[in-house]
């Protein structure tokens, strides 16, 4: 496998619209993102947009020169299956950019289903099926400052490549136990992220009156929400809120079942980082 595909990176919106072209009758293409961190919003913001074929380069549009609507054809065309790793990650930041992603399918799944991996990030489900070793060290480089190097460019356009080589491998795998088609269904991505049932509303009461202490842990637990953010990918927000934060600090729950009770925190995130959370609760008191 080639490590360091072809790729062509494109800063012209024309251009880019041109070689987007060539991708309409791409039946699955791989996908990746990357993005920076806006201060001014707290929010992720797109970067690039990394589209892979599986013959010819790999297109590494960059959207802060060329503008987002250069990849909307494609990205809302539901003709053209997407493949990416956390895909609902990349989504999320599409919709961000006002992008409506038609047919996405979430290889992070489909590894779960297929594998026996204590982890599957990228790079784990990378060295288990084609034993090679990812480096991820410029993931967290800086993606809003421009010049862009050549080494960023090189992965940004490999992570693209080899999502749609690792779709294609775990379809291989899945269609000789004849489990493709219910696998794919449960893989493939329906829209947004839907509220969850257990979710609680927003509380009609007045926000806690924080002590100086308790103003103090809530600090150190924004630390440990952006250093979850950063290692997940998502948006701060996507991890707790900062009502939640504050409540949190106020009522200081100390097992799994009283985190149940604190606004915000259903029982898909309690069950993903609860005691996570539990140990940086107490560290904020420390």
């Amino acid at each position: 496998m080639d490590e360091r595909p072809a790729y062509r990176y494109v800063v012209d919106a024309q251009e880019a619209v041109d070689a987007l072209a060539r991708f309409t009758n791409e039946p699955v293409v791989g996908l990746d993102t990357e993005t920076y961190w806006d201060r001014s919003t707290n929010q992720n913001r797109v970067s690039l947009v990394q589209i892979a074929p599986r013959v010819g380069e790999t297109l590494v549009v960059d959207v802060q020169a060329t503008g987002v609507e250069v990849v909307r054809p494609l990205v809302e065309s539901p003709a053209i299956t997407m493949v990416a790793h956390n895909a609902r990650f990349d989504e999320l930041i599409l919709l961000g950019a006002s992008l409506q992603p038609a047919a996405l399918i979430d290889t992070l799944r489909l590894a779960r289903m297929t594998l026996d991996l204590s982890s599957y990030s990228l790079a784990a489900v990378v060295a288990h099926l084609f034993g090679l070793a990812l480096d991820k060290s410029l993931q967290q480089s800086n993606w809003r400052r421009r010049p862009l190097t050549r080494a960023q460019l090189q992965y940004a356009a490999l992570d693209a490549h080899i999502t749609l080589r690792m779709f294609d491998e775990l379809k291989r795998r899945l269609e000789a136990e004849n489990r493709w088609e219910p696998v794919l269904r449960a893989a493939t991505l329906t829209g947004a992220p839907a509220r969850e049932p257990h979710r609680k509303l927003k509380p009609k009461t007045p926000p806690p009156v924080l002590t100086d202490e308790e103003r103090r842990a809530v600090t150190r637990l924004k630390r440990w929400r952006l250093e979850r953010a950063h290692a997940q990918r998502l948006p701060a927000y996507m991890i707790c809120s900062d009502r939640t934060l504050d409540e949190l600090a106020h009522i200081r729950p100390d097992t799994l079942d009283a985190l149940k009770s604190v606004y915000g925190l259903g029982e898909s995130k309690i069950a993903l980082f609860g005691p996570d959370l539990l140990a940086a609760l107490r560290d904020a008191f420390n």
